[in-house]
């Protein structure tokens, strides 16, 4: 057998007046109109009897649950095993909010709209498993400065979410062509660490931030469709952030686009070697060139799964040992505005603050008494291309670490935002601050946590690059340090 792909795609468009946006400073509850299309868009790799899924939504992201749902329901549809399907999220801070938690003004729309989830999927991913072909790939590298390290330290020590421009940052786009036998382009995988957070607080469109026109100047520039795969995004954001015009975000994501569209038209998937083939008289002597083909190992497709433990912090941070009481205030202070006919404007505020903070406390009752958490974590080989990938949302140095050490030598993806609960994943530095930044506030684990989740993708990527012909079954397991 060989490498086959196919994909498809499910437009997974939210009502208008869902609720949207993820900030508690914001002040309106609903969405205001739609900026962009929003979808899910399936890839399905397989080579025998191993086939793979990825799945990429624009969307903030799911619960475990909500992850749960959709892998089942994809495997039901297609046959794929839920263990080999990665649903991934752009992280968009400007779509429909999801959370089972939710509860208050337009609560009916968002278990709809959830509820629908699996559903697309499923239909997308049927539409990408009839549609397999043997494909061949490659994958390359550009740079684009729309991402910034986004710790801003202020004069008196604080750090709060900026532009740092001395602070570390990878700002490498990782693409990965699939083509046809016959050379035709059938999909192009965009790698990028960078908050989708343009469009902020004040932003009232639902919209995909930058991800929504990388896809699709990437689209129109190559005729692949494209998958979006957030990176190492924990500490990076845009260079012009918080900012309530759609038209910003269209414009980052625009040159993003192009460097990723300049990247997959320079890569050659075929293995083909240039050979002067006859001289034309002209006024002066021209080369006449043909491509000779080189034989090469038939592609083929590798995969490994196995969750890692990660070590939490003992207290946690405040924001998570407060959670619960504060929640409690906020209930109290909601209930009161409303007794005094607050505006409708406060009101919103005062019931994101609510929203937000029941995410916290949620966590904090689940993790409280754990010495590790499992996550997720995958490895993905396509000849001799890899993605490496694991839920949350790490440090871009744990991105570039297992880049750096891959044994695929810049052909390796990095992602974050699969699965479910999204949690950061800082570096034993960033705990080291006296002044804690607000992902190490938002952070269950301990500092040693990146050290563990670095070492063990590395492993994973070991793992596939050893494999008899590339193949492996998904492995359940767990790693330990």
């Amino acid at each position: 057998m060989a490498l086959e792909a196919g994909i498809a795609r499910a437009i997974i468009n939210p009502p208008l007046d869902i609720p949207s946006g993820m900030w508690m400073a914001q002040r309106h509850v609903r969405g205001e109109g739609l900026d962009m299309d929003f979808s899910v868009t399936a890839l399905v790799l397989a080579d025998g009897d191993l086939r793979v899924a990825l799945l990429d939504f624009d969307l903030c992201f799911l619960s475990d649950s909500q992850a749960l749902g959709i892998r089942q329901a994809v495997e039901t549809a297609t046959g794929i095993p839920a263990a080999s399907i990665l649903p991934f999220c752009s992280h968009t801070h400007a779509g429909p909010v999801i959370l089972e938690s939710y509860q208050g003004e337009g609560d009916d729309r968002v278990r709809a709209y959830a509820a629908g989830l699996p559903h697309w999927a499923a239909g997308a991913a049927r539409r990408a498993a009839a549609g397999l072909k043997p494909v061949r790939v490659a994958a390359g590298f550009g740079a684009s400065d729309i991402g910034i390290n986004r710790d801003l330290e202020l004069e008196d020590g604080r750090i709060i979410v900026g532009c740092n421009p001395k602070g570390f940052a990878d700002t490498s786009v990782g693409v990965l062509r699939i083509d046809t036998l016959e050379g035709a382009p059938m999909a192009c995988i965009v790698n990028y660490a960078c908050h989708p957070t343009v469009l902020g607080p004040g932003n009232k469109l639902i919209s995909p931030d930058y991800p929504g026109s990388t896809r699709a100047t990437v689209e129109k520039n190559t005729g692949a469709m494209c998958l979006f795969l957030q990176g190492a995004a924990g500490d990076m954001g845009p260079v012009e952030t918080f900012v309530p015009r759609a038209e910003v975000a269209r414009s980052l994501g625009t040159r993003l686009g192009l460097e990723a569209a300049r990247v997959f038209l320079s890569l050659e998937t075929r293995a083909v070697r240039k050979q002067l083939r006859s001289v034309i008289a002209s006024g002066g002597a021209l080369a006449d060139y043909e491509e000779v083909p080189v034989e090469t190992a038939t592609p083929r497709l590798g995969f490994a799964a196995a969750a890692v433990e990660l070590p939490t912090r003992h207290p946690f941070a405040d924001v998570y040992e407060r959670a619960p009481e504060q929640l409690a205030e906020a209930q109290a202070n909601l209930a009161a505005l409303q007794s005094a006919g607050a505006d409708a404007s406060t009101l919103s505020a005062a019931f994101q603050r609510i929203v937000r903070l029941q995410l916290r406390a949620d966590r904090m009752n689940r993790y409280r008494d754990k010495k590790t958490l499992p996550v997720e974590a995958f490895a993905i080989r396509m000849q001799d291309c890899a993605i490496a990938a694991i839920a949350g949302e790490p440090y871009s140095r744990i991105g570039v670490d297992v880049k750096t050490a891959s044994p695929f030598p810049g052909t390796t993806l990095f992602a974050g935002y699969v699965g479910g609960d999204m949690m950061y994943i800082p570096t034993a530095e960033a705990f080291a601050h006296p002044f804690a930044s607000m992902q190490v506030d938002n952070s269950p684990y301990a500092p040693e946590a990146a050290r563990i989740a670095t070492q063990h993708l590395i492993r994973l990527l070991k793992q596939v690059s050893s494999q008899a012909e590339a193949r492996s079954a998904a492995v359940p397991g767990r790693f330990q340090e």
